[in-house]
Parts: C-alpha cells; structure tokens; sequence
C-alpha cells in the first residue's frame, strides 16, 4: 500500500468513525465553515487518535497560497553559504512538522511572493531592506530572522558569543587580539563587532579589526587578506576572533601556509559552529535546528494576530584545538 493510499484510507476511518462525510472531515482538518464546533472537535479528536498527519503538499492544494510560506533572502550573494543552506533545511523540516509548504524565494523574486505565499520568513537583512515594509503593507504576517525592530524577529544572541570567545582568548593570555569580519564600515554588520569591542574596553587592550568584502567566497576572502596582512605588517597579533566558521577557516589556512603554528603562535575562534566546516575549531555554536522551530513558532504568533516581540536564541562557546 503506497503513502498516499494509507492516508486515503485513514481519511475514510475517521468519517467511518465520525459518521460522517468525507467532506466534513476535510472541513474539520482544515479548519473550514459548514460544520458545528462539537462535530469538528469530534473530527479531530479521532484523527489524533489515529494519529492522521496531512501531507504539507495537500494542505497546499487544499488551503490554497494560505499554507505557503515564502522564505526570502535579501541578497543574492549570500544563497549558496553553508549557513543559509542549513537554516533553510531546518526551516523547511520545522515548517512541514506545522503541515506548512516552504517556498524559497531568491532575492530578485520576492515581488511574487504576495502572490503565492499567504506568509513569509525573511533572511539576510540589509540597510535598504524594504520586504518587511511591503509585507506588512500587503497585510502578510512575517517574521524577520535577525536584530530586534518593528516586527516578529529573532536572532542567535550574536554580542553575546563573541564577548565568550574574545574573553575565552584573554584568559589564555592573548593580548593583541583582532577581530575578522565582512563590511564592518557598515553599521548593520557590527553587532557581533560591538562584543569584541566591549571586553577588549572592559581588559584595556586596543581594538584592531580587518574587514573584508561580502561574498560567497568568505573563507578564500580571509586566506587573501590575511596573507596581504603578514607579508605588509608580519605576524603582529596572537589570536584573531572571527565573526564566522567560514572566516576563521580561511584564517586559519593563511597561517598555517606562512609557517605560523595554531593556536601556538595564533590562536582562532568562529562562530557559528556549523557541522560541515567547524571540525577542530574553537567556536561559538548556536542551535540553528531550535532558532528554525523557534521561528515557525513566531509565524504561528503573527498568523494569529498576536503582538511582536523579538526571541533571543542563546550561544555557547565550544574550546576545540584552534584555542
């Protein structure tokens, strides 16, 4: 018996049971008019019973764009970074759990996504952003992955990491510590920035940061900057906090190619903690799968007309060999 014919049959079990309609179990699963409350509380205490789980693609078809949420990204650029891709996968898990269809939108698409999703989860701000602006106006409940604002939003508590990580350096005794970023010039790119800044004010040792472009291209970015770095200035610093995994591999790379021993000599620390690239690195590790349920959670809340508020999610530091 095949998935969709076990469902099918599930289906017909709960209107057997109900003494009802096909129809009206559909009304009830899918919060429809035409039947009394008592019937659809009826409906539904059966299927839990049963334990029915509508398929994320029916609800689709059956609600129509109201069970689509776009996930939009701001830029292009950012699409193909590992950190993306897996929030995208633990977004798109967390949301099919809720029986919603994910629908990615790329950043030159997001004028159709009114027309095709009844929701949205925005990504990757920027200081111009104007999707939140044009949702709210077209009255489409989002929620913004990122800093606090008008709005649902929520965010890895990003000042809090690397505070951990650049006081974790100076308790190893580093003192000539730089911080390793992209567009740090940018005020919307500095709040990971602001925690190096305050503990390195709170220790009364001078601030030193390298910032790079933005690219997919992140760890390769790092590899030439800080190759240009040693071969103008020489080794001049004992420990770098970098603001990604990304960053703090390229760096590592780049000291690893000029004869410079890690942590030894330099030592390293990223952020973010992703499976596929942290492997020996000191870093800060957020739980990506808990800020994706936590996001759909907050959807939940803006679908249902309840008022904004911004989640914090926490970070821990996490000491492996580049420490």
């Amino acid at each position: 018996m095949t998935r969709d014919s076990r469902k099918s049959s599930t289906i017909h079990e709960i209107a057997r049971r109900a003494g009802v309609s096909i129809a009206s179990v559909s009304r009830a699963l899918n919060g429809k008019p035409g039947i009394g409350e008592a019937l659809r509380e009826r409906i539904l205490k059966i299927s839990r019973e049963l334990e029915y789980r509508p398929s994320a693609a029916a609800r689709a078809l059956i609600s129509g764009k109201a069970a689509v949420v776009g996930i939009s990204l701001g830029r292009q650029e950012i699409e193909l970074r590992p950190y993306y891709i897996l929030l995208y996968q633990h977004l798109t898990l967390a949301l099919h759990q809720h029986g919603r269809v994910p629908m990615f939108f790329a950043h030159d698409q997001f004028e159709t996504l009114s027309e095709q999703a009844g929701s949205a989860i925005l990504l990757g701000e920027s200081p111009d952003d104007t999707r939140a602006r044009i949702l709210t106006e077209k009255s489409i409940p989002w929620v913004r992955v990122g800093s606090a604002g008008e709005g649902f939003s929520l965010a890895p508590d990003d000042r809090y990491g690397i505070e951990l990580a650049t006081r974790y350096l100076i308790d190893k005794g580093r003192r000539r510590l730089v911080f390793l970023g992209s567009e740090l010039e940018l005020p919307y790119c500095r709040h990971r920035l602001a925690g190096y800044q305050q503990v390195m004010q709170d220790a009364g040792l001078a601030e030193r940061s390298i910032s790079l472009p933005f690219t997919i291209e992140s760890a390769l970015d790092a590899y030439r900057e800080l190759a240009r770095h040693l071969k103008r200035y020489g080794l001049d610093f004992d420990g770098l906090v970098c603001e990604t995994d990304e960053l703090a591999l390229g760096a590592v790379a780049a000291l690893e190619d000029h004869g410079i021993v890690v942590p030894d000599q330099v030592a390293v620390t990223g952020f973010d903690d992703l499976p596929a690239l942290a492997g020996s690195l000191t870093t800060v590790r957020q739980d990506i799968a808990l800020l994706a349920r936590e996001a759909v959670a907050l959807l939940v809340e803006a679908l249902a007309g309840e008022p904004p508020r911004h989640m914090m999610i926490p970070v821990e530091l996490v000491p492996r060999e580049t420490g």
